[in-house]
């Protein structure tokens, strides 16, 4: 897996606040026998945003010591260890701190930190791939990077540390696309001496002179995937699609971006040009909804607070590779009995590159076989609604006679059953015919794996993965702790965690002991907070010199340090708490620490009800030290002024402009109206005509070193305080056993999955005219229609039997947004249909008010 660009951002969390969970979470991925996973590969961070958001530098600058316990990266490979000691560890870099000017530096970097997780965790990285990410490699400098990894003797504590760290291996180029230095590698004997590993992202072929294939096969490389798309969305609601891809509504588990496409992903790889190691990004989804990226994953953890985690089925998926042969990584003397996947008895038929289409049902397979021929497995992946039928007769093989084959598949549920009953199902034996052939028989939109192995005996293979539980609304005591909904604070932080602790993960992933909170997460002058999420710069926990008191610090400061390169520009964001917040009142002290204006440049935001992570909180307070400040609705100043002045229309007498005085900023979401307040004085209100009603808090800084202190999030008299649900458009039944009915479409509707990073699970409903309905029977006082629209749907909408509204509008809407609101019930249970009587309805989610 990879962790990188801020998508393990909320795992040490989980950690802390749900430390079975996050073990739980370890076994599943890196523990058993045959793993799922094998490695896990850290981008090296420079606290800009790299796709998602930013990961820590490890050294802001030259002269600082290094700090691993900052990036959650380097603690979770750690973590991984404890689970599966044989986990392989494997470093690059998207950008760079300002100060890595040139590759000395980038070697001083990555040395000094591999040097430092070993020292903290133990663990000697593995793989390094000293050039650029997504960048065409630089050959040259790999040359030169495996030298001088291999002869440095410079700056170790003892020998043993020298001789793992002589030992690692290079990897190029990690370039998005086709390997572009196939053929180098082919002729260049000196580069291949140098190059352990050729990775490339994404497209699963080889060059047109099979360069890649020749490098597995006559020269004994490793090709990887470097980079692979994950699951996108939720399997266990995919299968309430209705696509005809072609002619068949509904894919089950399989279809666009599906977990089965991303078995055809492993198959194509393989039999195109030998990639026998898969790396997902992220396989882990742990930051909030709206980021870049979203719902492309293995596992959802976007609630640290509840633990909520959501294991999809592609995780079964790739266990009908690894758990019917024996996986991981070979020993020098090739000793260690791992499988090796059998380029004669594997293919595949899927169209495309990325994504891998393999609706056209033509043939796609593949085969592991021990290294002693004695067994083999053959995974079978059907992403099509053709029925398919094989024929398997050994060659070449070393079976004790003709044995009959396990037989295991993965397919969604039948109507009334409950959505995992079939997944990883022992279907019986399949024995050989008279020839000593096999028949299997594959269904639509399935994966099966028969194996010589004996495997159904063993009960954690009949284990399902765990079902998601109750997502809860963060809604805490005043000290941000536990779930407190009887008080008027929803979430409170100071950001001094002193007493604090968190767990430590032992042997197989048992939690032996805890540790301190603050140290565990890089230290009391840069550790990481609890909830955030940054989208730029580097939002942490921080005490100052001669201090005793923690602050949320901004730690880059571009007159100090520079910035290094981003993927997405912009100035620092972090995000804090429950996208599912609705009416509260936000507040935050500020401080400074440069005695400078910079041109409105240093300055601190609070923003409230984020959502999308790439637009930003649709309302903003911006303060500058001098008195000055804007309130901004959707990026743009809807008032402003200075209250020194009094320019604007608000003064505040004796207000302290020294850049260091601390200052309360507060925003008041209400309904449609919003209002900004500093030092407890009304600035501004602003009613919106199309409010944007969900979202949690955002802080914002220039590039300078900005503190922020007791923030404060507080529930308003009158108002609801954020939705007790929120459903998938797609989320027709719940995964109870048997499930209960959930949202009820009647008429013509597309029901979608495999659409864009910025909607919910990555689906979409829409209605295909009018007479379509949605029904929804829930508790509450409320409901919304999240989704993007573009306002032309009049419905018509009943409650509890009864018509309330004829034609009720809908609003221009954008993603995570709410096209229609209905309010004003009394608490209750109601069941309400919307009717589309005009225009096309987009449904993304279904919100319910408590």
């Amino acid at each position: 897996m990879l962790s990188a660009n801020s998508t393990s951002e909320l795992l040490m969390d989980y950690k802390a606040q749900h430390p079975g969970n996050y073990a739980e979470l370890l076994r599943i991925l890196f523990g058993g026998p045959s793993p799922v996973l094998t490695n896990v590969k850290i981008e090296m961070g420079n606290d800009r945003n790299n796709s998602t958001g930013p990961d820590p530098a490890t050294m802001r600058t030259e002269g600082e010591k290094p700090n691993v316990k900052r990036d959650q990266g380097f603690q979770l490979a750690a973590d991984a260890k404890k689970v599966n000691p044989a986990l392989k560890v494997s470093l690059l870099r998207w950008n760079a701190p300002a100060w890595v000017t040139d590759n000395d530096k980038v070697y001083t970097w990555y040395k000094k930190t591999i040097l430092e997780a070993y020292r903290t965790y133990g663990f000697m990285v593995d793989y390094v791939n000293p050039g650029l990410n997504e960048h065409p490699p630089d050959l040259t400098w790999s040359e030169r990077y495996a030298s001088l990894v291999r002869t440095d003797a410079a700056g170790f504590a003892n020998g043993a540390e020298r001789a793992q760290y002589n030992r690692i291996q290079v990897v190029i180029s990690d370039e998005a696309g086709l390997g572009s230095f196939g053929g180098a590698m082919v002729d260049d004997a000196a580069l291949r001496n140098a190059v352990a590993v050729a990775g490339y992202h994404y497209n699963p072929d080889d060059d047109s002179a099979g360069n890649f294939k020749r490098l597995a096969q006559v020269f004994d490389k490793e090709v990887w995937n470097s980079e692979a798309q994950a699951t996108f969305g939720n399997s266990a609601f995919r299968p309430n699609n209705n696509t005809k891809d072609p002619t068949v509504a509904g894919t089950g588990i399989g279809g666009k971006n599906s977990a089965l496409e991303m078995g055809n992903t492993i198959i194509k790889g393989f039999t195109n040009s030998n990639r026998t190691n898969f790396i997902y990004q992220p396989a882990v989804g742990s930051f909030y909804e709206g980021g870049q990226y979203g719902f492309k994953e293995l596992v959802s953890a976007r609630d640290p607070w509840s633990g909520w985690l959501h294991y999809d089925v592609g995780i079964d998926i790739l266990r009908h590779f690894s758990w019917f042969a024996k996986t991981g990584w070979e020993n020098p003397g090739n000793t260690a009995g791992v499988w090796r996947a059998v380029p004669q008895a594997s293919h595949t038929g899927a169209a495309g590159t990325n994504p891998v289409n393999g609706r056209n049902g033509t043939p796609s397979y593949l085969t592991l076989a021990a290294p002693d021929k004695r067994n083999f497995s053959t995974v079978f992946m059907n992403d099509s609604e053709y029925p398919q039928a094989y024929r398997i007769s050994t060659v070449n093989m070393a079976c004790a006679g003709t044995p009959a084959l396990e037989t295991w598949e993965t397919r969604a549920a039948d109507p009334g059953q409950a959505f995992n009953v079939n997944y990883l199902k022992y279907l019986g034996h399949v024995t050989p015919g008279s020839d000593g052939g096999y028949t299997v028989t594959v269904k639509p939109y399935s994966v099966v794996t028969v194996t010589t192995l004996a495997r159904h005996t063993n009960p954690a293979y009949r284990a399902p993965l765990p079902v998601e539980g109750a997502r809860t609304v963060l809604d805490t005591d005043t000290s941000g702790s536990g779930d407190h909904p009887g008080d008027d604070t929803l979430y409170a932080d100071g950001f001094d965690y002193t007493g604090k602790r968190t767990p430590v993960l032992g042997t197989g992933g048992a939690i032996v002991g805890s540790e301190d909170f603050v140290a565990a997460r890089g230290g009391s002058e840069s550790a990481i907070p609890r909830y955030t999420s940054d989208r730029n710069g580097a939002f942490e926990a921080y005490r100052p010199e001669r201090s005793s008191n923690y602050v949320l610090r901004q730690q880059l400061d571009k007159s100090v340090d520079g910035l290094g390169d981003a993927w997405n520009g912009g100035d620092p964001v972090t995000r804090i708490g429950d996208g599912r917040w609705l009416n509260y009142e936000a507040a935050i002290d500020v401080s400074f620490e440069k005695d400078a204006l910079q041109d409105g440049a240093n300055y601190a935001v609070l923003g409230v009800r984020q959502q999308h992570g790439d637009v930003g909180a649709p309302y903003k307070l911006k303060f500058t030290f001098d008195g000055g400040w804007q309130l901004i609705v959707d990026n743009k100043p809807a008032a402003g002024g200075n209250v020194v002045s009094g320019s604007g229309g608000v003064g505040i007498a004796g207000f302290d402009t020294t850049y260091n005085a601390w200052h309360k900023l507060a925003l008041k979401a209400a309904g449609s109206e919003v209002t900004a307040s500093l030092d407890g004085v009304t600035l501004a209100r602003y009613t919106d005509p199309a409010p944007r009603l969900p979202g949690r808090v955002e802080l914002g800084s220039g590039y300078y070193h900005t503190r922020f202190d007791n923030l404060r999030v507080r529930t308003l008299a009158g108002f609801t305080p954020y939705y007790s649900e929120l459903l998938d458009n797609l989320e027709t039944t719940d995964l109870n056993s048997p499930p209960a009915t959930k949202l009820v479409y009647s008429g013509q509707w597309a029901h979608e999955s495999g659409k864009s990073m910025y909607t919910y699970q990555r689906t979409l409903s829409t209605s295909q005219g009018s007479g379509s309905t949605l029904s929804y029977t829930f508790t509450g006082t409320g409901l919304d229609i999240t989704g993007p629209n573009d306002g032309s749907a009049v419905l018509e909408t009943t409650v509890d039997g009864r018509i309330a509204d004829s034609s009720a509008r809908t609003t221009a809407s954008a993603e995570f947004s709410q096209t229609f609101s209905l309010r004003g019930l009394t608490y209750g249970r109601h069941t309400i249909q919307i009717k589309v009587r005009s225009g096309a309805l987009v449904v993304d989610a279904v919100a319910v008010a408590g």
